[in-house]
């Protein structure tokens, strides 16, 4: 069975329609295709694409992720996170913006948050350990975690508007 091609013309006419024509060559008929869902869009999830949020004007403002990020367990060094951000774009927004890792502390027994500064101005990215206690025989187990950003605005902008991940 063959699929009959639509122009961009009448694609576009019909986008708020969530139906497709399939027209069948070997005997003229038609059969009505209805799609039960979209496919969600390509890096806008919130465990794994760009994170909208705001920066504060008077201090820090935290945003948080809704979901946790696991790293793996490694055979050697201590495993690490990337994050990434940029402010609004077309905005006059400067912002700072520090970001969380976490490692195991030896002394108190746990794993410890920290802030890293990712930079000031319209965009930037900072790599943070994130890692859970020593194995015996070397290497590092993974931790499940909550990634955390905090910016603020930089003082003489106006704009708050910024996006990470």
């Amino acid at each position: 069975m063959a699929l009959a091609l639509q122009s961009a013309p009448a694609m576009a006419e019909e986008e708020a329609d969530t139906s497709t024509i399939a027209t069948s060559e070997a005997d003229d008929s038609t059969a009505e295709v209805t799609l039960t869902e979209e496919a969600p869009e390509v890096g806008t999830t919130a465990c794994g694409g760009w994170r909208g949020a705001t920066a504060g004007y008077t201090g820090w403002k935290v945003s948080t992720s809704d979901c946790a990020w696991i790293s793996p367990a490694s055979k050697k060094n201590p495993q690490h996170r990337r994050y990434k951000w940029a402010a609004q774009a077309g905005s006059n927004t400067r912002i700072c913006v520090q970001v969380q890792g976490h490692y195991w502390s030896t002394k108190k027994k746990k794993s410890v948050a920290t802030w890293t500064t990712a930079g000031c101005g319209t965009s930037g990215t900072a790599v943070v350990r994130w890692s859970g206690p020593p194995k015996k025989g070397g290497g590092y187990l993974g931790l499940a975690a909550t990634p955390k950003v905090r910016a603020k605005v930089q003082p003489g902008f106006m704009g708050v508007g910024y996006k990470w991940a």
